[in-house]
């Protein structure tokens, strides 16, 4: 199943077109409902064209950039949400910067309550994104004006998103790997782990390594779309019940065929600024978001 994750600053209407788009409000705690601001990861699917489609809503916060990282790890097509009446904000630029440095090269971005602004506005918040994404993997991208009130332009961006998922090519063959983004204990069913499968396929029955704690558990169960299945491949949304004692798993583990990945203490990296810096300081406190 192909994957669909938002990007942008923070209340530019996100969650409110996933929903227009898949009529399901992918906000799931009381507390994002409460204050009108997603802070966790939300998920929804739908039918675009032929195409099963899951969306995952990432939060638009620069609190929470480590949630949108969990979020946008694995995708087919980016949406990058820039609302017509403010334009390009700091988390539209932090989260742009985020899908040109993880390389996502395939994308399409809405420009948002359209209905809240007149013609030249628009041309102007258009221009502005076209300057914006310049020398950015992000550049070429369609732009669709956009409003989840009057539904303005919501087929036209579903085609756009069609569009880029049939360029899509189908994944090489290789081992089992899948990010958890989610982990949660349910009486009865124990530790459910939840992400979407990066690379191979996973059947009830399986082994499964967690890593980086090394720990090999059996796949009891196995849900996609809300629903049981017998077995989960490449770009689709899942979520692992055990046998065995799971507990402990959480966001940032990996899910892997046993023997295939090792964990270690060093690496060795290229490091990339983007370029709200001209260099990457000598000296301080950094943060390494991995999965």
């Amino acid at each position: 199943m192909p994957i669909v994750a938002t990007a942008g600053h923070v209340d530019h209407g996100k969650s409110t077109l996933v929903e227009a788009l898949t009529g399901s409000d992918p906000d799931r705690w009381a507390e994002e409902k409460e204050r009108g601001l997603t802070i966790d990861l939300g998920f929804a699917w739908t039918d675009l064209g032929g195409h099963d489609v899951g969306f995952v809503d990432v939060p638009g916060h620069e609190r929470f950039i480590k949630n949108m990282l969990a979020g946008v790890g694995a995708v087919d097509c980016a949406l990058l949400v820039v609302a017509a009446d403010e334009g390009w904000m700091p988390q539209t630029e932090e989260h742009a910067a985020v899908l040109d440095l993880l390389e996502i090269t395939r994308g399409v971005i809405a420009l948002t309550r359209a209905d809240l602004v007149d013609d030249d506005t628009l041309e102007i918040a258009e221009l502005e994104i076209i300057e914006e994404t310049e020398g950015t993997r992000l550049e070429g991208w369609p732009i669709v004006a956009v409003s989840s009130v009057t539904r303005r332009g919501l087929s036209d961006l579903s085609n756009a998103i069609v569009e880029v998922l049939d360029q899509s090519t189908a994944p090489e063959p290789s081992p089992m790997r899948m990010w958890v983004d989610r982990a949660f204990v349910i009486a009865g069913a124990g530790t459910i782990a939840t992400g979407t499968v990066l690379d191979g396929t996973l059947a009830i029955g399986d082994d499964i390594e967690v890593l980086p704690e090394g720990r090999t558990l059996k796949v009891r169960g196995l849900q996609h779309h809300g629903g049981p299945t017998g077995s989960v491949g490449p770009g689709d949304r899942t979520a692992i019940s055990f046998t065995g004692d799971a507990d402990g798993i959480e966001r940032g583990d990996l899910l892997a065929a046993p023997g295939t990945v090792a964990p270690t203490t060093r690496l060795l990296a290229t490091l990339v600024p983007t370029r709200a810096f001209d260099e990457i300081p000598p000296r301080g406190a950094f943060h390494l978001h991995v999965g």
